[in-house]
């Protein structure tokens, strides 16, 4: 159930990841407006969504793989939702009053994309391995 192939989920994530970096100017500074991550985590929301579907689907991998992979895209789609939640104002529930207040912090902006990065980028790696 990927949509056009299988690491889809994991470059968006990486691309997701390094504009959270961009946006706090640490490494480079990349600040775009607020409807244009909106709509970028959305896609990556999506994306997620399809994995997550896939793993439950595909059960032939082995299972602390599968286990991981769902983790992982458990915590991704938390970090998009409450991205997605800090720039539209839209509230979701439990997202905006438990996870929003910590993007206040620019250093926990940063910090959520090194592991968005990183974390894609160790799965990016895997995937060879797991087909």
């Amino acid at each position: 159930m990927k949509f056009i192939f299988a690491a889809e989920d994991t470059i968006i994530g990486i691309i997701c990841g390094l504009l959270l970096i961009g946006l706090t100017g640490r490494f480079f500074s990349l600040k775009l407006s607020n409807m244009l991550y909106v709509v970028i985590f959305i896609v990556f929301v999506f994306f997620i969504l399809l994995d997550i579907f896939n793993e439950i689907r595909d059960l032939t991998t082995h299972f602390g793989f599968i286990v991981f992979s769902l983790l992982h895209n458990l915590v991704d789609l938390g970090i998009a939702l409450a991205v997605i939640s800090h720039f539209s104002g839209w509230n979701i529930p439990y997202i905006t009053s438990t996870f929003v207040p910590y993007l206040q912090n620019e250093a926990v902006i940063f910090w959520l994309g090194v592991f968005l990065v990183i974390g894609n980028v160790i799965w990016l790696i895997l995937y060879p391995f797991l087909d």
